[in-house]
């Protein structure tokens, strides 16, 4: 492969929509299945060998789960997670996100990718797709 492919190739990669988060951790094996992760930034974090990380997560890079199949819909926040409806042709996966946390610069809590049942998304979130569709 030419350096100018592989350019095109990570460039087309990067353009992909998804859900990116900083040490993104898909909770299920399901989203593996469903989608990818594409590493978006480097490295952020502790990256001290002799650290014990007790009071952080170690250092991640940031990442971006991109779906293989179907339509990515955000259905919103409630303050502390993003909703997202993954539009497969057979049924709907409902997604709940929770971005990474950082504190005095130092980043801890890992974003995590979560599938819920549709009655853990707000109601209010829901109804406000109406206009949407």
């Amino acid at each position: 492969m030419r350096l100018e492919e592989a350019i095109q190739t990570a460039v087309t990669r990067l353009q992909r929509q998804g859900i990116e988060g900083w040490g993104l951790q898909p909770s299920s094996p399901e989203l593996l299945e469903l989608g990818e992760l594409i590493q978006v930034a480097p490295v952020e974090g502790c990256l001290d060998d002799l650290c014990g990380h007790v009071f952080h997560d170690p250092a991640a890079p940031t990442l971006r789960w991109v779906p293989k199949n179907g339509t990515l819909q955000h259905l919103g926040n409630d303050g502390r997670h993003d909703y997202y409806a993954l539009r497969l042709p057979e049924r709907d996966l409902f997604l709940r996100f929770r971005p990474a946390k950082a504190c005095y610069g130092e980043w801890f809590y890992r974003a995590e990718l979560d599938v819920v049942d549709p009655a853990e998304v707000p109601e209010y979130l829901l109804a406000s797709q109406v206009n949407k569709e």
